[in-house]
């Protein structure tokens, strides 16, 4: 079984990577999907003790997000991205069972939370959304998904054109 982690933002464009995959393996039966998100960060001083104490609840059964804290606005937001991408691949014929969703919180760069959340997934592949960004922003900024392709060793990395 081939498991692919497909890396979604908050932004509609991530979803063409899911509808890509969707598309390209419409029909197999040997493939898995870990839908992937990256929350950014917040200070539990600015969180309620209710937000503060289900978070903590979570990160017992998620070790890997253990001591950071996310806005509940973030995680709805990343929900309602999941719920797309998971309807997207239920609508090409895929099973539920096939198709999972986890995450990770920024405390370092990205492209990194990515590779190595895939890695500990065993995920052959990782598949994701490009921006776009001009040539000049990318010098300066980077590119996520050009550094995810540069620490992805042994495992490939499919780029679609958002």
């Amino acid at each position: 079984m081939e498991r692919l982690l497909i890396a979604l933002d908050d932004r509609p464009g991530s979803l063409k990577a899911v509808e890509y995959a969707a598309r390209l393996l419409k029909g197999c039966v040997h493939v898995e999907f870990v839908l992937f998100h990256v929350l950014p960060p917040a200070s539990p001083n600015l969180l309620t003790r209710d937000v503060i104490r289900r978070i903590e609840a979570i990160q017992e059964s998620l070790p890997h997000v253990a001591g950071y804290f996310w806005h509940p606005e973030e995680e709805d937001k990343m929900r309602r991205t999941f719920a797309t991408a998971r309807d997207i691949l239920l609508q090409a014929g895929f099973s539920k069972s096939l198709i999972h969703e986890d995450f990770g919180v920024e405390g370092q760069e990205i492209a990194y939370i990515i590779v190595e959340r895939a890695k500990a997934l065993n995920c052959s592949t990782v598949v994701m959304g490009r921006r776009g960004l001009s040539r000049v922003k990318e010098f300066f900024l980077g590119s996520v998904s050009k550094s995810v392709t540069s620490l992805a060793r042994g495992m490939t990395v499919w780029i679609v054109d958002a």
